[in-house]
């Protein structure tokens, strides 16, 4: 069976995960090229910085000892579609990595119409109906060459592409209505309430009162019989 190989991370994760300006241009290059997560992103960063490390050694080298190096970075990265013909050092060191993100098979399908957007560009590719060079390839990430670019094609029966048509809800326009300002209503001062009349029982109390006021006193019992 042989030994196991180690399988090692193709890129290396950012040292600050909260950086807010780090984030925020992660993710427009999510929406902008169509990705699954940040790991691509990543991975094509440390391609990238993988680069410009070979560029930037080769810059402090003589151009005597160098040139033979420096012909080969040069024609690797020319030939995937990095750099341009008449390209130097200086132009290496100055790789970005959008410049990667730019030749996976996802963008350039998109790019040549064969998907109406970059996210059915991942599902043709994913479901098998993308060839290079007559042969299925079935990952989205592969960074294509320039001389593999033209032949990008079907696998098979073409797909139709049908393009999403943004419907814009019609809102009517309400129309304002003119309220009409009620004249105010003056107000008129409270009648002022008449005494309340005695109540009958309150009658009957005084006059028995008066009645009990006009009669003689009565004599105490110890006096009546002290008299007799």
């Amino acid at each position: 069976m042989g030994d196991p190989r180690k399988l090692r991370k193709k890129y290396t994760p950012p040292k600050h995960p909260w950086d807010s300006e780090r984030l925020a241009e992660e993710k427009k290059l999510v929406d902008s090229f169509g990705l699954k997560n940040k790991k691509e992103i990543w991975r094509a960063d440390s391609a990238i910085r993988k680069l410009r490390y070979l560029a930037r050694g080769l810059v402090g080298i003589p151009i005597n000892q160098r040139k033979g190096e420096e012909e080969k970075l040069l024609g690797k990265l020319q030939k995937l579609g990095l750099l341009k013909e008449s390209s130097t050092l200086d132009d290496a060191l100055s790789l970005k990595t959008e410049d990667l993100l730019a030749r996976r098979l996802q963008t350039l399908v998109w790019r040549k119409g064969l998907a109406a957007t970059l996210t059915q560009a991942r599902q043709f590719i994913t479901h098998g109906h993308i060839s290079v060079n007559k042969r299925r390839v079935d990952a989205p990430g592969v960074i294509i060459s320039n001389e593999e670019e033209s032949a990008i094609d079907w696998y098979g029966k073409p797909m139709a592409i049908v393009k999403k048509v943004e419907v814009v809800p019609v809102v009517p326009e309400k129309k304002e209505e003119k309220k009409e300002e009620k004249p105010k209503e003056e107000k008129k001062p409270k009648a002022k309430r008449a005494p309340r009349k005695p109540k009958k029982k309150m009658a009957e109390m005084k006059e028995i009162k008066e009645e009990l006021e006009g009669t003689e006193e009565i004599p105490e019992v110890g006096e009546g019989l002290n008299a007799g």
